[in-house]
């Protein structure tokens, strides 16, 4: 009798360990966006990326949830910097320069974990918040971005924004014409994501 308790014991134990992991693909699709607003203290500025210039590569990853966070295991998504496009010619090239383009090619975004209210229906929009690392010129920082978004069967849009400065990169803004234009420090960016999901199975990690 003692053996079996001590046996139930242990597999309640285990239990509780055991963590069910699912296999997700993910795919950006071409009507997604991803936006940078800045100004100096002149006017205002747009620099942006669409679908067709946003990696659309597929990616694999394995999530856990647990109650209403999802945690995603290593991913990145890798963001070419000389993708942007503007219609402030003079702004891009800046903002090419500052981001030292030439040396570091791509900003990095990796996904920590999704913290998502339970959809109850669709096509109706929902909060939550994205955990997220973000590398520029090789210096990483983490940010809690507050999403909108929906579903619709298996392709989900997200919405969210996020002001930083670009001095949590090490960067600093530029000043032009002997101090007369200043660059702002302060940048939105701004993401507009659909995204078509499909789950491959669970599994049970100990």
């Amino acid at each position: 009798m003692k053996k079996l308790i001590n046996l139930l014991a242990l597999s309640f134990i285990i239990s509780l360990s055991a963590t069910a992991q699912t296999l997700v693909s993910a795919e950006i699709q071409k009507n997604s966006s991803l936006t940078i607003n800045g100004s100096t203290n002149l006017v205002p500025f747009k620099i942006y990326q669409d679908g067709d210039r946003l990696s659309r590569s597929k990616m694999s990853v394995m999530t856990t949830q647990n109650q209403n966070k999802i945690f995603v295991s290593q991913n990145q998504l890798s963001v070419i910097v000389k993708n942007f496009a503007s219609n402030n010619a003079m702004a891009l090239k800046d903002f090419l320069k500052l981001l030292k383009s030439d040396s570091y090619p791509t900003l990095q975004v990796q996904l920590n974990y999704l913290d998502l209210q339970p959809i109850y229906q669709k096509g109706k929009t929902y909060n939550g918040e994205a955990l997220v690392n973000i590398t520029i010129t090789g210096k990483t920082k983490q940010y809690s971005i507050p999403i909108v978004y929906n579903s619709n069967g298996d392709v989900y849009t997200v919405n969210g924004s996020k002001k930083l400065s670009i001095r949590d990169f090490g960067l600093t803004p530029e000043t032009k014409m002997m101090g007369l234009i200043k660059v702002s420090e302060w940048i939105d960016i701004n993401f507009h994501i659909i995204c078509k999901i499909a789950t491959h199975g669970e599994m049970v990690k100990l």
